[in-house]
């Protein structure tokens, strides 16, 4: 039988949100050692450093690989995450050859979306 006490060390998610122009991205870059992946661009006036804006669902998922797997920030920032499930929900489309998310029938785009987001 193993028995610990006090804080473990590990990952924390933390959500902020809020209404555009609010400062979140500011707040965020308070944080420890921050890196922002910006998918809209919103830190262009922020002195903060930035892996390049994300083109696509795979560069992102890259980005965020490379980051685990080379500790280059204690904080890793994705601004925003709505921009970032846009290219999630354009990655499913593209792969089922379809116009949008709605196009898969009731929910079922969302579905996948949640999945594949998920990931």
């Amino acid at each position: 039988m193993n028995i610990t006490r006090g804080k473990i060390q590990s990952a924390q998610k933390v959500v902020i949100y809020g209404p555009e122009g609010i400062g979140k991205s500011t707040f965020a870059a308070h944080f420890p050692d921050p890196l922002f992946i910006d998918t809209e661009g919103s830190t262009k006036n922020m002195d903060v450093a930035r892996m390049d804006k994300p083109t696509s669902w795979t560069m992102l998922k890259n980005q965020i690989e490379y980051v685990k797997n080379n500790a280059v920030c204690k904080t890793l920032v994705i601004d925003t995450i709505d921009w970032a499930e846009q290219l999630c929900i354009n990655d499913i489309c593209s792969l089922y050859g379809k116009k949008g998310i709605e196009d898969f029938g009731y929910g079922n785009g969302y579905v996948y979306e949640k999945e594949e987001f998920g990931r």
